[in-house]
């Protein structure tokens, strides 16, 4: 992922949601992109005011959820904390595992549900159209297993 994403692409990004392209919408799209992983509004507030930059904590929290409200981002609860943090939505369905320390992604690549779905679908008369699976817990780093880096980029389980 690039450090910050162009301007151009920034406001395409915008403007594809229907969102207007304004500095602060750019300044917190581009904090999500540079870390890749979850951030709470207090994370991306804090960046942004360490940066100089003149933004309010309700303004962050607004974005927030306007970009989610538009599906620019998905919100995930956090139990550790009990707040709400925020990533760029992947497309598709996806499910993976967050970790509650370091707040990294990694993404598993097949779906683990696909049976209980077709059998709950059937069961109940539900036409489903998706589902959302989440797990939380602790990466090797963030346990002390590993060396701890700042990579918090997204990362892909493979299907044995």
């Amino acid at each position: 992922m690039d450090d910050i994403i162009h301007n151009e692409a920034r406001e395409e990004c915008l403007h594809r949601c229907g969102l207007k392209s304004t500095r602060t919408r750019k300044l917190v799209l581009d904090a999500l992109y540079r870390h890749g992983g979850v951030l709470t509004a207090e994370d991306i507030y804090q960046e942004l005011i360490g940066q100089g930059q003149g933004i309010n904590f309700s303004t962050v929290y607004r974005i927030l959820e306007m970009f989610t409200a538009k599906e620019l981002t998905e919100k995930h609860y956090l139990p550790d904390s009990r707040k709400y943090g925020f990533s760029l939505r992947a497309m598709g369905h996806r499910h993976r595992l967050i970790c509650l320390k370091c707040r990294r992604i990694v993404e598993i690549d097949h779906c683990p549900l696909a049976g209980f779905e077709a059998e709950l679908a059937e069961k109940t008369q539900f036409d489903i159209v998706g589902h959302n699976l989440e797990w939380y817990g602790y990466c090797p780093e963030c346990r002390g297993l590993a060396p701890c880096g700042e990579d918090k980029t997204i990362k892909t389980v493979k299907e044995e």
